[in-house]
């Protein structure tokens, strides 16, 4: 079953117009169209199959309440930014990439690692360009990738660059996870590390991701200096607790992503 794209987001009247579709996936014998265009702003979802009626109904969130429970779309994640409502935001997106991933996804609730390759580059950039717009630059996945890059792609070090784990009041310098949703930063950006937001659910394991900091649609994210170099900080151990020493301070490190 092909993914849904953003396109599958408008309003009906838009529909009639269905001009120059193109696609950017990975390769994939099941991959959907991306039909966004960056200056339309679609409300609404309506996902279907051959044997089944639309999953959804088309809706048109109002522009000065956003609604917090109607169907995910790019009209919906942009007001509930604007309004500086990133927790809401957040949520818009998950359900946002269960909807792109397809019906299977839909159904489960969640997106496996392996669903991504459906989702379409334009429709990611799509969604990282309104996180970065409403956060100064500070949030969204592009700037995630750039923050993992910097740490050689370790997990752990990641997590403690963005936030997801805090540093614990103890003589050994230890960090333990976020508890969510009240351990995160919802507030202002200016309060957040660089690339707090949007999470991903790291629950079952970080393939996840992984997947989406290195779909084709961030591929320009990393900066050039540091795949240039090498850059970033040294690579730590690779299995069970990691344990490195700075100035003679002893850190701690779970391997365990599941917050």
């Amino acid at each position: 079953m092909a993914a849904a794209s953003l396109q599958s987001l408008r309003l009906p009247h838009q529909r009639h117009n269905r001009h120059r579709h193109f696609s950017f996936t990975f390769p994939s014998s099941s991959s959907s169209p991306s039909l966004l265009r960056q200056k339309k702003v679609f409300s609404g979802i309506s996902s279907s199959s051959s044997s089944s009626a639309a999953a959804a109904s088309v809706t048109t969130p109002s522009a000065a309440t956003p609604s917090t429970s109607g169907p995910p779309s790019l009209e919906l994640l942009a007001q509930h930014l604007a309004a500086g409502d990133f927790r809401q935001a957040d949520d818009v997106t998950r359900r946002l990439l269960i909807v792109l991933a397809g019906e299977p996804a839909q159904k489960r609730g969640y997106v496996f690692f392996s669903e991504v390759q459906f989702i379409s580059a334009e429709d990611l950039q799509a969604i990282d360009r309104l996180w970065g717009e409403h956060s100064g630059g500070k949030y969204g996945y592009s700037v995630q990738r750039r923050v993992w890059e910097k740490t050689r792609r370790d997990f752990t070090r990641f997590f403690v660059k963005v936030g997801w784990m805090k540093k614990l009041d103890t003589d050994v310098e230890q960090y333990n996870y976020r508890s969510f949703p009240e351990e995160f930063i919802w507030g202002p950006y200016d309060d957040a590390p660089e690339g707090h937001l949007p999470l991903t659910n790291a629950l079952r394991g970080t393939q996840l991701l992984g997947t989406i900091l290195t779909h084709p649609a961030f591929e320009g994210a990393a900066g050039e200096d540091d795949l240039a170099t090498g850059g970033g900080e040294p690579s730590p151990p690779a299995k069970g607790l990691e344990e490195t020493k700075s100035a003679g301070v002893r850190r701690l490190f779970k391997t365990d992503y599941s917050f």
